[in-house]
């Protein structure tokens, strides 16, 4: 049986391993002396106890784990109690400590845990070190003492019947009754000294068969009947039954055969259907043995693989490995043996060419040796060649000779002596030989690896090389003189396989001439690389050809084009087709296939690999279809239509998320993972459990809404992604165990990058709504201002109607009556006709100027307004002999007034002063104009006789003064119009005051400072 092996070295975090499992999602956990490990087939993940940290795992000394229906990993410490994780939570949360504490009555109590186990409830189990047997309830996290003892338990099952087996140091085998808590023991083994069996019981076990096998102090295996209920015993008898070893840890395969993990002795397999036991202890000799004699643990995981925990790391045995089946040679022990060529006999036996001659593998499986020697040299026989009429030559490390096989006698061939380089070939050795014609004449083409090609013409009896006065280089065009092969296909073409000149085809001719297909950076169906390493010929006659540095290529021989093949490694050797058209090669020491048809690419780790660096060289084809493959000291043969590949996918798992290096592993539980604008660079990792060594597992993935196809990250097994714009995206990834085949199934998650509020519906829907009430409160404004203009109009056109219209119809009535005094010849009464015609014709001159200066925007200015105010008043007053003080602001000639309020502001102004020189007899008038707060305010005041002022319902009034009430009545409108206030103060003999106070933040109004 052959072990692969993973120690610290590959990532583990300790070599003493003590237990295994695999979870539900297909990962291996590895509990050690040093903390647990979670392994996918090539990444470890650490977790180790931290001091003074509640959020971890509680000890580092690992010594049972079990996962519970739910998903949840327990985990046994040997030195922190007992440790609960649940990868869903948040990362600071998945971790649960159950360790003693001293002043918590309900704490665990004891931090010694060996061994765990769940009943047909749902209990979880422990046995420990000091406590015996304690019982979880994990919905409460209360720990119940069982069968209270200070004994020490070293391992536990449950049977068919669902009791629980407990196996002690000192006591035998305890049994409890989960449902009542009842517990049965042998009472003879509470005299510790008594000599019985199985007093100390180190692992426990029910198979398949319901017999319970236990291993004990004593190094005998027992077994508790299922059937009969009879224990039976097995010892060490014959050399087939059980080696006596103190077993510490059992599984059982698929097969039902019994795997046994001993302490002194290594692995122990129990055939049941044979009766047999075999014993497969630890050969620092051997590659691939256990790597240990104590085995802590065993596993059997979901694909059949084997693991074994060992003091010195973990040893995997994969079924599938043993389709190949390694041969070591025998050989000298000055020097090691290196496997150059097969060749298979007339009798289907199989020689093979090696630095210490011969080896023949016989029909039976034999093996005998063939020394070949040359004038009492050994040679090392390197190539196997057996022409069209029978002659067996050998190419060795001296010459090209002649070979009898029944005498095993070698020879020369004629005048070789006389050649340069084919007598004792200096530093290398023949490679190639063929047969063919040159100049008519029958040749034996020969490779002397290093000095270009050599030719024995058998008709002339002489060789033809590089030294000869031929000068065979320039005349064939020979432009390398590496020449790994001489291949040579069914319909007789002659191709050569060079280390520096790619691919050459023989021409022939009288004088043969050799043309190259070399690599060609600009031509994408030229050879990928120049370094050619062998040469096959599939059905259709076209050729795969290796090569050291470019992999596998693909020559359609018709086209003259080459198809690279970029799922194969780069550095390829020996090249074989099988019998089903598969592509065989040997590439960094493993064993290749690729599969044209599937166009899908396998690897094979074959044994030997980590010790010897693998296999090397040629790959052979018997006649029967069976494959051939050698390195140092061996070879392995296979029937590739017998090798099971595994059609089992990887499964992909997301692992971690990480926004800005900070886990949010929690996220992944849910639907939808949501991230804001500016949290939008993070990280997924992934795994895909994959645990056979034949090949790695190669991701690709896709953003769904970023990539428009899948992008393959090779064995990289996370991503980041940054500055992506908001919007709803699904990151996909899948994973193949075959490179260039992808399977269906692949892992998803949603992720929606919430964009800034900017960059959302709302807000441009906000936006269009603005503006679209800007526009609307734009044109619902200028209709207003058209319409308030056409009232000021039609105010206006009513105004000069009305006023107009009736100082007219006056002036018309008194033109008739002073046409009737004129008739009548009464002069004084004719006068006072014409003054009244003369004083309306003024007043409406006056109010047809105010109205035309009001509507005029070029008076908007206040400077303006004020100096009308100003040349208005102040020649009235003076015709009356009444001094006029007029006051006002700076600030007021920086300001506009629209229309409607400089005619009103205007008009009560003018009123005010046409009341004070009609009614109130004053020598003075002060007129003070102020701006403040956005608002002007104007105060007019006399020093007149004033006049009782009575306030009724409908405002200030007078029977007296401003014409009977209707001047203040038109100053009160004009006000309230303006959105202001006037006020009229008054009394007798102290003069009047008139207050206009109105704002000027409209949006008529306008301030050009």
């Amino acid at each position: 049986m052959y072990f692969e092996k993973i120690a610290v070295q590959d990532g583990l975090s300790h070599n003493k391993v003590n237990c295994i499992i695999q979870d539900k999602r297909g990962f291996i956990w590895l509990g050690t002396d040093d903390g647990l490990n979670r392994y996918d087939g090539k990444n470890f993940v650490h977790f180790k106890k931290r001091y003074n940290d509640s959020t971890g795992i509680s000890g580092n000394i690992i010594t049972d784990l079990l996962e519970d229906a739910e998903g949840t990993l327990w985990i046994a410490t040997a030195d922190g109690g007992l440790s609960k994780y649940d990868y869903q939570l948040p990362a600071q949360q998945q971790f649960t400590q159950f360790k003693h504490i001293p002043t918590d009555p309900f704490s665990i109590p004891v931090n010694t845990v060996n061994t765990l186990v769940e009943d047909n409830q749902g209990f979880l189990w422990l046995g420990t070190s000091g406590h015996s047997v304690l019982r979880l309830n994990k919905k409460t996290g209360r720990f119940d003492n069982i069968a209270k003892s200070n004994r020490t338990v070293l391992d536990m099952c449950v049977d068919k019947n669902g009791l629980i087996w407990v196996g002690r140091q000192g006591g035998g085998i305890m049994k409890i009754n989960p449902s009542n808590l009842s517990y049965m023991e042998d009472e003879r083994y509470h005299d510790l000294y008594a000599k019985l069996p199985h007093a100390a019981v180190t692992a426990l076990f029910n198979d398949k068969d319901s017999h319970i096998w236990f291993g004990s102090w004593d190094k005998v295996l027992y077994k508790q009947n299922g059937l009969t209920g009879r224990e039976e015993m097995f010892q060490s008898v014959t050399p087939n039954s059980f080696q006596n070893d103190e077993i510490l840890s059992f599984a059982e395969d698929k097969s039902g055969k019994l795997w046994m993990g001993g302490k002194d002795r290594g692995l122990h397999i129990y055939d049941k259907v044979n009766n047999r036991f075999y014993n497969y202890p630890h050969n620092p000799s051997k590659e691939g043995s256990v790597a240990d004699n104590r085995i802590n643990c065993i596993f059997i995981d979901n694909q059949g693989r084997v693991w074994l925990g060992t003091n010195r790391g973990v040893c995997i045995n994969n079924p599938k490995k043993q389709q190949f089946v390694q041969t070591f040679l025998s050989s000298s022990p000055q020097s090691e043996l290196t496997v150059y060529d097969f060749y298979e006999g007339e009798n289907r036996n199989i020689w093979i060419g090696t630095s210490d001659g011969i080896f023949i593998i016989n029909k039976d499986g034999t093996i005998t040796q063939r020394e070949i020697k040359y004038k009492g040299k050994n040679l090392a026989v390197t190539n196997f060649f057996k022409d069209d009429v029978g002659n067996f030559y050998l190419g060795t490390n001296y010459s090209l000779f002649k070979y009898n096989p029944l005498k095993n006698d070698i020879s020369l061939l004629p005048n070789t002596e006389k050649d340069g380089v084919m007598n004792q070939i200096i530093d290398s050795r023949v490679v190639s030989v063929v047969k063919d014609r040159i100049e008519g004449r029958p040749v034996l083409i020969t490779s002397p690896y290093g000095h270009f090609l050599a030719y024995y013409d058998l008709q002339k009896q002489r060789w033809v090389s590089r030294l000869d006065s031929m000068n065979i280089i320039s005349k064939f065009n020979l432009k390398d003189n590496l020449i790994r092969k001489l291949y040579k296909t069914k319909n007789g073409v002659l191709w050569l396989a060079t280390a520096k000149q790619g691919l050459g085809l023989w021409i022939p001719g009288s004088l043969p001439k050799v043309e190259f297909f070399n690599h060609d950076p600009n031509d994408p169906n030229s050879l990928s690389n120049n370094n050619v390493y062998d040469i096959a010929e599939d059905r259709d006659g076209n050729l795969w050809i290796g090569t050291y540095g470019g992999g596998l290529n693909y020559f359609n021989v018709g086209s003259k084009k080459f198809t690279h093949i970029p799922a194969s490694n780069n550095l390829i050797e020996g090249v074989q087709l099988d019998r089903y058209g598969n592509v065989w090669m040997i590439s960094n020491g493993h064993l290749n296939k690729y599969d044209p048809v599937r166009k899908s690419y396998t690897s094979y780790e074959l044994p030997d690999l980590e010790k010897t660096g693998g296999v090397r060289g040629k790959v052979f084809i018997d006649s029967e279809g069976k494959l051939y493959v050698a390195g140092p000291g061996y070879f392995i043969s296979f029937d590739p239509g017998t090798i099971n590949e595994s059609k089992w996918s990887p499964k992909v798992h997301f692992t971690g998320f990480q926004v800005f290096n900070k886990s949010f592993i929690h996220l992944l539980q849910k639907e939808k993972i949501r991230l804001n604008y500016n949290d939008n660079y993070f990280t997924m990792e992934f795994a895909a459990p994959y645990y056979s060594s034949e090949s790695g597992v190669h991701y690709s993935y896709m953003l769904e809404g970023f990539h428009d196809n899948w992008i393959e990250a090779g064995e990289r097994n996370y991503v980041s992604f940054s500055n992506l714009d908001g919007g709803d995206y699904v990151f996909k990834v899948r994973a193949t165990n075959t490179p260039g085949v992808w399977p269906p199934e692949h892992a998803s998650i949603k992720i929606t990058i919430i964009p800034p509020f900017w960059k959302q519906l709302w807000f441009y829907l906000l936006c269009a709504f603005v503006l679209s009430f800007t526009i609307y409160f734009i044109y619902r404004y200028r209709i207003n201002e058209l319409l308030k203009r056409q009232a000021i109009r039609n105010k206006i056109a009513q105004d000069l109607h009305d006023n107009v219209g009736s100082t007219l119809s006056s002036i018309s009535v008194y033109s008739q009556v002073a046409k009737i005094y004129h008739n009548q010849q009464k002069q004084t009464e004719l006068y006072t006709a014409l003054e009244k015609i003369s004083d309306t014709s003024s007043e409406m001159i006056s109010e047809l100027n105010d109205t035309v200066w009001a509507i005029n925007p070029r008076n908007d200015n206040m400077s303006v307004i004020l100096q009308r105010m100003e040349s208005l008043a102040r020649p009235l007053l003076a015709a009356r002999d009444i001094h006029f003080h007029f006051h006002y602001d700076d600030g007021l000639k920086h300001l506009n007034l629209e229309m409607t309020k400089r005619r009103n502001f205007y008009s009560v102004f003018k009123e005010s002063i046409n009341n004070c020189i009609k009614y109130s007899e004053c020598k003075n008038v002060w007129v003070n104009v102020k701006y403040h707060s956005h608002r002007i305010s104007m105060t007019i005041k006399d020093d007149g006789k004033g006049f009782e002022l009575s306030k009724t319902s409908e405002g200030y009034k007078s029977s007296d003064v401003f014409g009977g009430g209707n001047g203040l009545k038109n100053m009160q409108l004009r006000a309230k119009e303006m959105k202001g206030v006037l006020r009229i103060s008054s009394e007798p003999g102290k003069g009047t005051t008139i207050e206009l106070n109105f704002p000027v933040t409209g949006f008529g109004d306008r301030s050009t400072i």
